[in-house]
């Protein structure tokens, strides 16, 4: 499925491949595949998605710096690097890493804020104190395990490896529920968002 997609039933792709597959679809008379639904992303975060690699372990830290047409036309901007980094010094080809002057040990600097940028201009910025957002903007991987589900998917938010490991959206209402072992014959109702907060605060 695509970013926003919104079909909220249809039929499986093919038969079930796996013991999981097969137990969590249950005997349903007509099957049908109910809430593979995701929420859409902005034009911005979803360049970011689909610039992200599908190697595992893969996040925001494997963003390429580059200017990119989006999905509305527009185009973003190139992150500038404009302050020596204290802590962590130069690159290996000598370039700086800040982008802002607090990582030279001075106060932040309004100005120095960048926008609409492919590489996020808040990550690199508070990176040091934060262990880098490991896993912002992070692909599930398909031998992995699936972390804790949230009730609102998002790439910036506390858990952030919430893409799917190939396709440029996030992890969508179906496969939220079925991470928390929801059977496929289960329903949810409201909004995409009043879906994500049911899976979300359950209890598996």
């Amino acid at each position: 499925i695509r970013n926003g997609a919104h079909t909220e039933e249809m039929p499986y792709g093919g038969e079930p491949e796996s013991h999981f597959q097969r137990l969590i679809r249950g005997n349903q008379y007509q099957p049908v595949l109910r809430d593979h639904i995701c929420k859409e992303m902005a034009p911005l975060v979803e360049a970011r998605i689909a610039n992200i690699p599908t190697r595992a372990g893969s996040d925001w830290r494997d963003l390429p710096n580059l200017a990119v047409r989006l999905s509305d036309g527009s185009y973003s901007k190139k992150l500038q690097y404009t302050h020596h980094d204290k802590k962590n010094g130069k690159s290996s080809t000598g370039a700086l890493r800040g982008v802002c002057s607090c990582a030279t040990g001075k106060p932040c600097d309004p100005m120095d804020r960048q926008y609409n940028t492919l590489i996020p201009w808040c990550l690199p910025h508070t990176g040091n104190r934060h262990n880098h957002w490991s896993g912002l903007y992070g692909r599930v991987e398909w031998d992995g395990f699936f972390s804790t589900t949230v009730t609102n998917p998002e790439p910036m938010g506390k858990q952030g490896r919430v893409l799917h490991p190939e396709q440029t959206r996030v992890v969508s209402v179906r496969e939220c529920a079925r991470s928390q072992g929801f059977p496929d014959t289960y329903r949810f109702f409201g909004g995409i968002l009043d879906k994500h907060r049911q899976i979300g605060n359950a209890v598996p």
